[in-house]
């Protein structure tokens, strides 16, 4: 079943309080939930949150003077998934409280980009709707004005929902029912290949189907955006780059542009560019990296300083292959290492002895994987290169990360032009 969300969300006990507020969105046709905040009569929390909410209205007080800043947080955790883009308004009579609400909304993963505080007070007005809600828009949008860039990652919103509404429109078309169907069925055996015609698992047969309209959608999102102007502000601070050369590396921006985002990776998965900590005590003594003679060496500095290293590999068998079933018996790996919190050199390298690595091993470094494995460098060696079956791969080894399509590609790609190399022949 389709759902049907709304973008703005106005959490108060009272709704004559913001009666206007959703009056002024409503007749934009801007799709406004409003949630009745009242401890004893109120509405009950989401079980699901929303998906695409992008402004929160928020009173600090419900029926009694007790002020609560953990209720407050609740009332947006139960409408934002954690981590999730949005722009709080506290809209209250007292609104000294919102520094506690933030704080609880930290704790929660639920902070928001910027919070405006609006005091109720500040626009009353005698009339039949108690404020001026115009002032309160005007204030409200001035402000969000202030952050120009917000203006282009709206454009690129935009433009991936306008793809998608394209795509399903033309998978849709002619209004038939059993057409849509049939034309659905054709993108999963034309991605997933015959074998996927004798699947009994239905969510891999799912996973086909939107792999197929991934890519889709990645080769249409740009149609909108060509004929769209772009703001003098921006083209004048956003798109006006310096060559700085002391920037900071953000691992967590770098860590979305290596990984899927994942949160929980099925045990059972097999997807390309997986990577897993090797527990097979026989796997890691003879693909274990850690012991060559041309690694050993250089992981001195590293053990010296107690630093964390662990037994990894990478899923490195193709894509296609995973999606038309056509595996085999045994599930192609490389193994490599997982650094946590390296020692570094003044400049950030990681303190390998001797410098430089061997030219068979490639480095990702500057990684985030959680909020507790914050600096994290991984690395693989193309000459350990080894395949295992694949229930002896599901039992033995535990999932971490998952590569994303583009750096799976890289690291094949790499792989390939060392396997392929043809060597040196001497003259003596």
């Amino acid at each position: 079943m389709l759902s049907f969300e709304p973008n703005i969300v106005i959490v108060d006990d009272k709704k004559e309080e913001v009666q206007g507020i959703l009056n002024w969105y409503n007749n934009k046709g801007v799709g406004c939930k409003f949630i009745n905040s009242d401890i004893y009569e109120g509405d009950s929390f989401q079980e699901i949150p929303y998906s695409d909410v992008n402004l929160i209205f928020l009173d600090l007080y419900y029926s009694t003077d007790n002020f609560d800043p953990e209720l407050c947080s609740n009332w947006v955790q139960s409408v934002i998934p954690e981590k999730s883009f949005y722009i709080l308004v506290i809209w209250s009579k007292d609104p000294a409280k919102a520094d506690q609400v933030i704080e609880e909304l930290k704790k929660l993963n639920r902070l928001p980009f910027c919070c405006l505080i609006k005091n109720k007070i500040d626009f009353q007005v005698e009339s039949e709707e108690k404020y001026d809600y115009s002032k309160l828009f005007e204030e409200i949008n001035s402000e969000i004005d202030n952050i120009p860039s917000l203006e282009e990652i709206g454009v690129w919103k935009k433009s991936v929902k306008n793809a998608c509404n394209s795509i399903i429109g033309n998978l849709s078309k002619g209004n038939n029912p059993a057409i849509f169907k049939t034309k659905l069925q054709k993108i999963i055996v034309g991605h997933g290949g015959t074998s996927i015609l004798k699947e009994v698992n239905n969510h891999r047969k799912r996973q086909v189907l939107f792999d197929a309209l991934d890519r889709v959608l990645i080769s249409n999102t740009k149609n909108s955006i060509l004929s769209d102007d772009i703001s003098d502000i921006n083209i004048n601070q956003l798109y006006t780059l310096n060559q700085e050369e002391n920037i900071e590396v953000d691992k967590e921006l770098n860590s979305w542009f290596h990984f899927k985002l994942i949160k929980n990776i099925p045990e059972n998965s097999l997807s390309p560019g997986l990577i897993s900590k090797n527990n097979h005590s026989l796997f890691k003594s003879l693909y274990s990296i850690q012991d060559d003679e041309k690694i050993s060496g250089k992981l001195e500095n590293l053990i010296s300083n107690n630093v964390e290293i662990i037994d990894i590999v990478v899923i490195l068998t193709r894509p296609c292959d995973v999606a038309q079933g056509k595996l085999g018996k045994n599930i192609k790996l490389i193994s490599g290492i997982l650094i946590k919190k390296p020692t570094r050199t003044n400049k950030g390298k990681i303190n390998f002895k001797g410098g430089s690595l061997p030219d068979s091993v490639i480095l990702y470094d500057h990684l985030k994987f959680s909020d507790m494995e914050d600096d994290v460098a991984i690395l693989f060696d193309f000459r350990y290169v080894f395949s295992v079956p694949q229930k002896v791969f599901i039992d033995k080894f535990t999932n971490l990360k998952v590569f994303n399509k583009e750096l799976l590609s890289e690291l094949q790609v790499e792989y390939s032009s060392y396997s392929s190399r043809l060597g040196i022949t001497q003259i003596i």
